[in-house]
């Protein structure tokens, strides 16, 4: 897979995304997501109870939409595979949630813990985008 410069430095840029699963019977389920783009991949901060986690786990297909936050409204999109996992589930979801909450509490990692949080990690197949300079 090859991405664009542009559309990998938009994914760097931006933070808010749409990420689609797929239910048991095959129908899309889409969520708003706050993600960071970082070595190739998107990371998104979830819980282990919520259905998107429950979908990756059985199908691994995802398609997640980055959203420019400003006209002309740009956006990339990634079709890929994820994976559930707990590596460096502290550190990640701390640069995660940085992009919108600058503080964080101090039991930062008690928290992720309460809520029983991992990550969702999605690797790249297929990217489109459009990307056009602000008017």
């Amino acid at each position: 897979m090859t991405m664009t410069p542009d559309a990998e430095q938009f994914l760097r840029d931006h933070r808010f995304g749409v990420v689609t699963t797929l239910k048991k019977g095959g129908a899309p389920q889409a969520t708003a997501v706050y993600y960071i783009y970082e070595n190739g991949k998107l990371y998104i901060s979830v819980t282990k109870e919520r259905k998107k986690t429950i979908n990756v786990l059985r199908d691994p297909r995802v398609v997640m939409v980055a959203l420019a936050e400003e006209p002309p409204l740009n956006y990339v999109q990634v079709m890929g595979t994820a994976t559930i996992t707990e590596d460096d589930l502290v550190e990640t979801t701390r640069r995660i949630w940085r992009t919108f909450r600058p503080q964080l509490p101090d039991d930062f990692a008690d928290l992720l813990a309460q809520q029983k949080r991992v990550l969702m990690v999605v690797t790249p197949e297929t990217v489109t985008s459009r990307i056009n300079p602000p008017r």
